[in-house]
């Protein structure tokens, strides 16, 4: 997967009602294209007491009979991200906004379907989100692309444990 070379991590405290605001209007557009389809909102900001860049990340989670027909929708209205995976399971996007919005698609079941089950683990343990919180206060300000290893290091080990 291609990383993110010279962009540093950052947390940021973004207020509430700005979150609320690009929130509602990014699954509005997302709805729009494809109806029916499951839309979740994954990332720090679906995990209470998680701190990050108060970006926000959303799943669009399709059978693998519906990812050609969705990920074509969401061509034609969102650019793909050239710092995510792209394959026949995976497809990341950004949102133009005032704020750092993602979109990932991928296939129910298939290999890049951990994004719920990452964040359930965290809602149930304070313990896991304190190593969390202090994962990403090591590296405030650093690369981005170490924090991204050491955050894929921290959730592989944070599945395997379930």
């Amino acid at each position: 997967m291609p990383k993110q070379i010279l962009h540093k991590f950052r947390i940021n405290n973004i207020s509430p009602d700005t979150l609320d605001k690009e929130r509602e209007r990014t699954v509005r557009r997302i709805l729009a294209i494809v109806q029916k389809i499951n839309v979740f909102e994954v990332g720090s900001t679906a995990v209470a007491g998680v701190i990050g860049k108060q970006d926000l990340d959303f799943l669009v989670l399709v059978t693998a009979d519906e990812f050609d027909s969705v990920r074509s929708a969401l061509d034609k209205a969102f650019a793909r991200n050239p710092h995510q995976l792209s394959n026949d399971y995976f497809q990341g996007y950004t949102v133009e906004s005032e704020l750092d919005i993602a979109i990932q698609l991928t296939i129910k079941g298939s290999q890049y379907d951990n994004f719920l089950e990452f964040l359930t683990v965290l809602r149930e343990s304070a313990a896991l989100r304190h190593e969390y919180n202090a994962l990403k206060l090591k590296f405030n300000g650093a690369l981005m692309a170490d924090y991204q290893d050491a955050k894929h290091e921290f959730i592989t080990r944070v599945l395997a444990l379930n």
